[in-house]
């Protein structure tokens, strides 16, 4: 449930952080204190990367303590 939860808050957060790519870039999977993105080339890659503390800072607050320490990103076919 946890992890549904942290998916669904980075979703929610996308339109915001990344408004013209909000189709390109997806929550794959949370575990062990890392949330991992599927992003569809590089570009969003680094892009996700540059906004890494936010969005780590932005899903934390919604959870209301420390559920995420690191994120990663990963290239996906959309």
């Amino acid at each position: 449930m946890r992890a549904a939860k942290i998916c669904h808050d980075f979703k929610t957060l996308t339109p915001e952080l990344f408004p013209n790519f909000e189709d390109q870039v997806a929550p794959a999977y949370y575990r062990e204190g890392t949330l991992v993105i599927n992003v569809k080339d590089s570009m969003l890659a680094q892009e996700v990367i540059m906004r890494k503390t936010k969005i780590i800072e932005e899903i934390n607050k919604k959870a209301g303590k420390e559920v995420i320490k690191n994120l990663r990103t990963q290239l996906k076919n959309f």
